[in-house]
């Protein structure tokens, strides 16, 4: 495996933490600024929206650039973004700073999965894409529940500059440890470019990415507001709330092998409905069960499993669907699934806050299951449709139609 392949797995570990480490000390940062916990939980959906953006309108911008100097140009982005916000004097600065750093998390993800394949060839571009993805959810398995019980005994401050100094790490060695890469060919070039920007209208890649967004947005409107969740319903310890994150930090690793392998089994359409259907029914059953320690515990697993089993079987609908409609698309359908991730967690912190500040916060399970049950009426629709991975979609002047 090429060595830039682990650099970008270290880039990869430093951006899972900055989109997730802040889930846990969202309470922390709302405490040192004086400020409410809906709008500390803000710097979260900001840093998603930021990513939301970039991902895929960034991916088809910069299509004619040198892979090095995208990813270069956006660790550079987050890097600037996670070191102002870990000496944010106010919580507006500190938004703004999530933001711009989200702009540079998007754009990374959508480039460097494909950018891991190239180098390898065809044969190993499997197992490139997995060391990178592995940097991201070893930040969920192990950095995050570390960065929440480091950050109840010490401050959130030490926790956002690490991410910094983790996106400098990469930046360096992006810097010295990848070649340039070769420029686009004919395939990349500014042709290319239009059609790609023109891919980001079409309704069949938008209508699917929504799937995304409100499977992946109900998961969220649950696990954004979960450690003040297991601490104000099931009374569970400060000090204990890391223990929890890690059970979903490593189900979540977990649930990523499984969705590749559920998706393998049984196509992209019957994978995609089965772990959304659990998706909600996991967050209806946070609601039901929310003053149990034992009850959470085991659904607070089960909701990272589901969760991030959905990303292999989402990503591989969407660019299955490219693939057949708009071939030069592809790494542009990956920047919308990207994009649609990262938009449901910021649609989903958005729901949860507006909960927590009008209701008993336990109510972001009742309100995460309805958006994933959405998501799976719309995936319903579309599968009934035709229209999925194994269907022919309608290429019409090079929209997917």
């Amino acid at each position: 495996m090429p060595f830039a392949v682990y650099i970008f797995a270290l880039s990869a570990f430093a951006l899972g933490l900055a989109e997730f480490a802040p889930i846990g000390l969202s309470a922390i940062v709302a405490a040192d600024m004086g400020v409410d916990l809906a709008l500390a939980g803000k710097s979260i959906t900001l840093f998603a929206l930021g990513a939301t953006i970039a991902a895929p309108i960034l991916s088809a911008l910069t299509s004619h650039w040198t892979r090095k100097n995208t990813m270069l140009i956006t660790m550079a982005v987050f890097w600037i973004g996670s070191a102002i916000a870990a000496f944010a004097p106010t919580i507006t600065v500190l938004l703004i700073a999530r933001f711009i750093a989200g702009l540079g998390h998007g754009l990374f993800l959508a480039v460097a999965s494909s950018t891991a394949a190239r180098l390898v060839g065809p044969a190993k571009a499997g197992a490139a894409v997995a060391v990178v993805f592995g940097g991201f959810t070893l930040a969920m398995a192990v950095g995050v529940p570390i960065s929440t019980y480091l950050g109840g005994i010490v401050s959130w401050r030490p926790i956002f500059a690490a991410i910094a100094v983790f996106g400098a790490m990469g930046m360096v060695g992006l810097r010295f440890g990848m070649r340039s890469s070769e420029e686009p060919s004919s395939v990349e070039t500014s042709g290319t470019v239009r059609q790609a920007v023109a891919a980001l209208a079409s309704p069949l890649l938008l209508s699917s990415a929504l799937i995304t967004v409100l499977g992946f947005g109900g998961s969220f409107t649950v696990y954004t507001y979960i450690a003040p969740l297991l601490t104000q319903a099931a009374q569970v310890g400060a000090s204990t709330v890391g223990a929890f994150m890690l059970l979903y930090g490593v189900f979540a690793a977990v649930g990523n092998l499984i969705g590749g392998s559920l998706t393998d089994r049984l196509g992209a359409n019957r994978a995609a409905m089965t772990i959304i259907g659990g998706i909600a029914l996991v967050a209806f059953g946070i609601w039901l069960f929310a003053a149990s320690p034992v009850a959470m515990g085991i659904l607070v697993a089960l909701l990272g499993l589901f969760s991030f089993a959905s990303v292999p079987a989402l990503q591989a609908r969407l660019i299955g669907m490219a693939a057949q409609c708009s071939p030069e698309a592809q790494n542009v359908a990956a920047g919308l699934n990207v994009a649609g991730f990262n938009f449901g967690i910021a649609l989903g912190s958005l729901l949860g806050g507006a909960i927590v500040a009008t209701s008993d916060i336990a109510y972001t399970g009742l309100a995460g299951a309805a958006m994933s049950a959405l998501g799976l009426v719309v995936l319903g629709i579309q599968v009934s449709r035709g229209m999925g991975s194994t269907s022919r979609a309608v290429r019409t002047a090079g929209h997917c139609v």
